[in-house]
């Protein structure tokens, strides 16, 4: 991990990593997990433990903490469908409504008691896909993930029932790319600067639904042997060195930190806002629950910056990133930086100003669309 803009020798070290979001007391809450089923498409929470294990050894892909429940208040019901292809689950504050769905056919999970319990300040939200049998509601506290549900068809959009806010930190960040780090994304030596390495941060809530200002995609593979290698996608700012940078970074490490996703090609956001100082504000988050990516694999890179002040990145259409930030254009303008010092491959370039295409993007003068590299940055400007 380290900045694009002058690319230097000096290796992050990885170690304990952090979730900072809003913190609950853990006498009146407890954490509900969320786990997703690739093969029906459904998302299912629960506060059991044992339940989540049983469920991610047999192939649902755990997604982390969802939300923390109050332990007393308006009884959340949960039941199921046997009948719906792959089965499907539904969640209501309404007694009634629960009993009406088993008179017809579904089942009482939980005995009929409650699953969760309404309480706290925080809303959460459900949305409904008509067109889906099995994961036909979506709950999440998420206002981005929702509008994205609403955007594309799903219904509703209403407030299911109040929870107690997001899940604490439990672990302190590390400090990384200590004595290098300049300020607003420029690397020299400055000693006793540092950047935050995050396991997980938590998206800074916006609903960013006008288009970008900027969007930078492509399709990215890293290839690489050694026991640490990466490729960063990264939009500069085109004002100077401390014009900011954003982007996203696969990045292999070895290790055992599931923290970090050690182990495996993990996806990271980057986010360095413009006259961000040399003391933290700068960070790295890694999405450990992101899909797997393999060696060699190609998958679509996107970075957003908008207006607002707001970064976006993206992997395969799944957001992974959500941070305020700043970029200075200067002259409107931004840079592409890709680095690798592995080997990487970078094909079907495109940029999307306030929602328009506006290929080419160029390296020097000559359009560029694809290119295979190792060891080096490429950078091509819009």
């Amino acid at each position: 991990m380290k900045n694009l803009l002058m690319v230097v020798g000096a290796a992050a070290t990885f170690g304990a990593v952090s979730i900072i979001t809003t913190q609950v007391h853990a006498d009146t809450s407890v954490p509900v997990y969320r786990l997703y089923n690739k093969n029906t498409g459904e998302h299912f929470y629960t506060k059991n433990s044992a339940e989540r294990a049983n469920l991610n050894r047999v192939g649902w892909r755990d997604e982390g903490l969802g939300w923390n429940s109050a332990t007393s208040g308006k009884a959340v019901y949960r039941v199921y469908n046997p009948n719906a292809r792959g089965g499907d689950h539904y969640y209501t504050l309404s007694k009634y409504e629960a009993q009406s769905l088993v008179s017809k056919g579904w089942r009482w999970d939980n005995g009929g008691k409650a699953a969760f319990y309404s309480g706290g300040s925080t809303n959460l939200y459900v949305a409904y896909n008509p067109n889906a049998q099995s994961g036909s509601h979506n709950y999440t506290t998420n206002t981005y993930e929702q509008n994205s549900l609403l955007n594309v068809g799903w219904k509703y959009g209403a407030v299911a029932w109040k929870t107690m806010g997001t899940p604490a930190a439990t672990v302190a960040p590390k400090k990384v790319d200590v004595n290098v780090t300049g300020v607003g994304g420029s690397e020299q030596s400055v000693p006793g600067s540092y950047r935050l390495l995050y396991s997980n941060k938590a998206f800074d809530n916006r609903n960013l639904s006008t288009p970008a200002a900027i969007e930078f995609s492509a399709d990215v593979s890293l290839s690489g042997g050694s026991s640490d290698y990466e490729n960063q996608f990264v939009i500069a700012g085109n004002s100077g060195s401390t014009s900011g940078q954003i982007g996203v970074e696969l990045h292999y490490q070895a290790g055992n930190d599931s923290n970090f996703a050690q182990g495996r090609i993990n996806v990271t956001t980057i986010n360095f806002p413009a006259g961000a100082g040399t003391s933290g504000q700068q960070f790295y988050s890694v999405k450990t629950n992101a899909p797997r990516i393999a060696n060699s694999q190609s998958v679509r890179l996107q970075v957003k910056y908008f207006t607002s002040g707001y970064m976006q990145t993206f992997v395969n259409g799944t957001l992974v990133g959500q941070y305020k930030s700043k970029l200075v254009p200067g002259g409107n303008a931004y840079i592409l930086h890709d680095y690798t010092n592995a080997k990487s491959t970078i094909k079907n370039i495109q940029v999307k100003k306030n929602g328009k295409i506006v290929n080419p993007v160029t390296q020097g003068s000559s359009p560029l669309t694809s290119q295979t590299f190792t060891n080096k940055t490429l950078v091509a400007a819009y």
